[in-house]
């Protein structure tokens, strides 16, 4: 399994922070940084192979990469980052994506028992929902009907629909769906939308279970509210992993 991150947005709403740094680089309160720690944890469960789109501050990125030498890092560079949205990004990087992959966002924080539950269950290819999280206002929603999600989006809240995190485990031939779509979309010179457009086309046909979040943390960072309160909460999570992967 690969494992792909978005890593090439600018990060505007961190407000100063993002002016000398990467948006991945806001430090948690152990003191480590959020590209750091997913690193972490994604090669504690055994993942070695990582594709990482850049935009800003490329080097802080390749720097955290150079503390895991065990590791394989391939950048994709999004040179017109700050035109396109990271649906022109996966388009740059889909020669790579030729495995099972794992999906998500540079500035997501996840517990470790997560990442290995999503890892590790029966279904090859997942989406992470919150059944009983009140639906936000501006963030992605998951429809999902029997089981399986038919659509995420930010403008969608009907009763099937639910809180969405997107961090997807997806299989190889659903991965080639989902680049197969994009590349479309890349042609018809929609690069500004998110990658989600393209996936929504295809998503009923395809076998993408709900895997429920409730039980766990998986949170964005996208301003400085947020990050505040997500540095906060992981820590209960963390220290009830501790106990369990030592």
């Amino acid at each position: 399994m690969k494992v792909v991150i978005f890593n090439s947005g600018l990060g505007n709403r961190m407000g100063e922070f993002t002016k000398n740094n990467h948006k991945s680089m806001a430090q948690l309160k152990n003191g480590e940084t959020i590209f750091h720690r997913q690193i972490r944890l994604l090669a504690a469960e055994g993942i070695k192979d990582f594709i990482i789109t850049t935009g800003p501050f490329e080097d802080q990125l390749k720097a955290t990469a150079a503390e895991f030498p065990e590791l394989n890092f391939t950048f994709v560079r999004n040179d017109i980052y700050d035109k396109t949205n990271y649906i022109y990004s996966m388009y740059l990087a889909r020669d790579l994506m030729d495995d099972d992959m794992l999906f998500f966002h540079g500035d997501l924080v996840f517990n470790r028992k997560l990442l290995h539950d999503v890892l590790n269950c029966e279904d090859k290819c997942t989406g992470t929902i919150n059944f009983k999280k009140a639906l936000p206002e501006k963030d992605f929603k998951g429809r999902v009907v029997d089981g399986k999600i038919h659509e995420v989006s930010i403008h969608i809240f009907d009763e099937d629909c639910f809180a969405f995190q997107p961090f997807y485990k997806l299989d190889k031939a659903t991965t080639s769906a989902w680049i197969g779509k994009v590349v479309e979309f890349i042609h018809k010179g929609e690069d500004k939308c998110y990658a989600e457009n393209a996936l929504n086309e295809i998503f009923p046909a395809l076998n993408i279970k709900a895997f429920s979040y409730e039980d766990y943390f998986i949170d964005e960072i996208d301003n400085l509210e947020d990050h505040a309160r997500v540095t906060a909460e992981i820590l209960a999570y963390d220290e009830a992993d501790a106990k369990i992967f030592g």
